[in-house]
């Protein structure tokens, strides 16, 4: 099996069809080739091109790529590569926890600036400074071009003569979607949070 192969990424949904996070390719493989005690497969092989069918080990490993596809490559043939599986049994919910976070600033934020609405040279600035006692939450930091953090430096923005786009606040929902880019995973993919937590004074 070819690095590029070896480094696929495996969207999982759960038995409601849910999108649950992404693993490896090795270790989809793993869940769909194992059974429970009764026979039943831990997982099965979700395709996107066959109407959302699904398919245990043993039927997908009778398919082959197509022209373009890439492949698996055994001792006497070649598989397709998986990139979606389901869980047959596990049913439990995706965490709603909404991640404080750079990415999800950003994209609450629009990835603009909330004072001039430039979507370069991007940082985060706290509109009541820590200078001033501040704190790090969702209401209180904001998406600001280097430009105006370096007009508003540590006062506030009624003290720097600037006005804020809008008032922020908490998202209602995780706002981030994976950078990772597979056709297939479109119809399953909502939203997902898979980034590195910030310290903030509030949950």
């Amino acid at each position: 099996m070819s690095c590029a192969i070896q480094q696929s990424k495996v969207l999982v949904l759960n038995k409601s069809w849910i999108a649950l996070g992404v693993t490896t390719l090795e270790r989809a493989i793993s869940k769909v080739a194992s059974s429970y005690s009764d026979g039943t497969p831990k997982a099965r092989i979700v395709d996107p091109i066959n109407d959302f069918r699904s398919f245990d080990w043993s039927d997908w490993t009778k398919m082959r790529p197509k022209e373009g596809e890439r492949g698996i490559k055994s001792v006497n043939f070649i598989l397709r590569v998986p990139e979606v599986i389901q869980f047959t049994r596990y049913d439990k919910m995706p965490a709603r926890k909404i991640h404080y976070n750079r990415r999800t600033i950003y994209l609450r934020d629009n990835n603009q600036c909330q004072y001039c609405s430039s979507k370069t040279e991007l940082s985060l600035d706290h509109i009541i400074p820590r200078c001033q006692g501040g704190l790090t939450t969702w209401e209180n930091v904001v998406v600001a071009c280097i430009k105006c953090n370096l007009k508003k430096a540590g006062r506030t923005p009624q003290e720097a003569g600037m006005k804020l786009l809008k008032v922020p606040s908490r998202p209602k929902s995780n706002v981030f979607v994976t950078t990772i880019k597979v056709k297939s995973w479109e119809a399953f993919l909502g939203e997902a949070y898979w980034m590195t937590e910030l310290d903030h004074d509030h949950d």
